[in-house]
């Protein structure tokens, strides 16, 4: 899906700025040399990466989970406990977007010291990567009641 690969493609690029990011900041440092803007920059890629990439693992059903005792259900229970944690998922990420959402709205006038960028931009992380998460959700249910598998 196209959409799958935006967000893979804006991960990866995202990942390996603050990664080099990170290491010039700690190189420079070392060499005296202060940089006070890294540290922002840095919380925004993170916040990004950490929703958008637990999106993708979504996605693709690679979220850690233990499944020790689940295995050993019955498949038809084992199918149920999934979507009853789906049901219970869904509750979960429109609560977040809900008053990720609102924090947006509340955060809009603060910005960063370093970088004039309001907060709401590293808050909106949430909202997005959340609704993008309900979602995938959703794809997973309607797998359910299609000859598809969730995944």
């Amino acid at each position: 899906m196209i959409g799958t690969k935006i967000e893979e493609f804006f991960v990866v690029v995202s990942l390996a700025a603050l990664i080099i990011l990170v290491f010039l900041a700690a190189l420079l440092r070392w060499f005296g040399i202060a940089v006070a803007w890294y540290l922002d920059v840095a919380q925004m890629l993170f916040a990004w990466i950490t929703f958008i990439g637990a999106d993708l693992a979504l996605r693709k059903s690679k979220h850690i989970g233990v499944d020790i005792l689940v295995t050993k259900l019955p498949e038809g229970v084992q199918k149920a406990l999934a979507f009853v944690c789906y049901l219970l998922m869904l509750l979960f990420l429109a609560i977040v977007v809900f008053h990720g959402a609102k924090l947006c709205v509340t955060n809009y006038e603060r910005k960063f010291d370093t970088v004039q960028v309001s907060y709401s931009f590293v808050t909106a992380a949430a909202p997005v990567g959340c609704s993008l998460m309900f979602i995938t959700v959703i794809r997973h249910i309607a797998g359910f009641f299609t000859a598809k598998s969730p995944t």
